[in-house]
């Protein structure tokens, strides 16, 4: 947000830099004799300014909601509107000039341009000048928006390396897998069948990282199910007193979805809703919210770790914000509140 204000404050200084350069050079023509005239400067004036409007009506409205929704039409019947007004109204104030000034202060030269071939003159310049103004909007306009759709999409290269590597670190971390192993190992002597099970899950879910959520997008039964494998894992390491509930659908479409969006959620309840001592629950429900609207709520008791405690982070929910503004622009929901002690996520995602 501060690049982003920085770069605007840039903006509006270069801009307000040129016009004022711009309109205080014909300061420099208003003298003749000694003498200010400032009708003069008016006939200077006057003209800039409509350029002006005509440029920043199209910088900050024709052009974004014409042209770049691919309303072609619309937007060069409004541009012709434009011209057709901007040379009426500098024809109405050359005439008047012409009136007041030029005829009265400097009558025309005996063989020079009749007033018809100056007005003449001057509707050309003043066409090409409005015409040429349209264009400047345009091109700038185009330009920030090639820069602006690059610089999105390098930003989403680098997020999307960025959170492969920080899920290989922080949700499969070492601190995990030890953890998951010493209780798969326990398992062994109590219950083979469970032990087997746990094997086969952090398998699964080893093999989705790795191999499956380097794509921009997968199927959203297999993102459940290593949401699924998750969770089951995360809750080998529960004591009795933890309660957890899961409800978390079955996909049997062909929806897609983002790879590793929930886990985070998911890593946060496991982090901050369980305590060694007190009883504790974790609830997480994935399911459609509407025909295209994919729902996640995960709710938990909060117990709030030290500011110095890193464990089970995750790409956290920051970043999970970042990639959802990313990826899904306008089509999703976040919502974090606290009620009554307990920590209450909700992510809705039109997929």
């Amino acid at each position: 947000m501060a690049t982003y204000d920085k770069k605007r404050s840039l903006q509006v200084f270069i801009h307000t830099i040129i016009w004022m350069i711009v309109i205080g050079f014909p300061l420099v023509f208003i003298y003749t004799g000694g003498e200010r005239e400032p009708l003069r400067y008016l006939d200077f004036l006057f003209p800039i300014l409509l350029l002006m409007i005509v440029f920043y009506t199209n910088y900050f409205y024709v052009i974004s909601k014409y042209l770049f929704n691919k309303k072609i039409w619309q937007f060069f019947v409004i541009n012709l509107v434009l011209i057709a007004v901007c040379l009426f109204l500098l024809d109405a104030m050359q005439q008047y000039v012409w009136e007041h000034y030029l005829s009265l202060k400097k009558p025309p030269r005996p063989g020079g341009p009749s007033r018809q071939q100056v007005m003449t003159f001057m509707f050309l310049r003043n066409s090409i000048s409005v015409i040429f103004t349209i264009g400047l909007a345009t091109a700038i306009k185009m330009t920030i928006l090639w820069y602006n759709t690059l610089a999105e999409q390098k930003e989403k290269e680098r997020l999307h390396i960025e959170s492969e590597l920080n899920n290989l670190k922080h949700q499969l971390n070492p601190h995990f897998l030890f953890n998951t192993l010493n209780n798969i190992y326990s398992l062994i002597s109590i219950n083979q069948e469970n032990a087997q099970d746990a094997v086969h899950r952090l398998s699964n879910l080893i093999r989705y990282v790795l191999y499956e959520s380097d794509r921009p997008f997968v199927p959203l039964d297999k993102e459940l199910k290593f949401t699924t494998n998750y969770i089951q894992l995360m809750s080998l390491r529960l004591p009795a007193h933890v309660k957890l509930e899961t409800d978390i659908m079955k996909a049997g479409d062909n929806h897609e979805i983002a790879p590793l969006l929930f886990i985070s959620l998911v890593e946060n309840a496991f982090k901050h809703g369980v305590s060694p001592n007190y009883s504790s629950f974790i609830s997480v429900k994935i399911g459609m919210k509407d025909k295209n609207v994919l729902e996640c709520r995960v709710e938990n008791s909060n117990f709030p770790k030290e500011a110095t405690d890193q464990s089970g982070s995750g790409i956290g929910l920051n970043n999970l914000r970042k990639r959802l503004e990313l990826i899904y622009p306008q089509a999703f929901t976040m919502d974090i509140k606290e009620n009554s002690g307990n920590y209450i996520t909700t992510l809705t995602v039109k997929i």
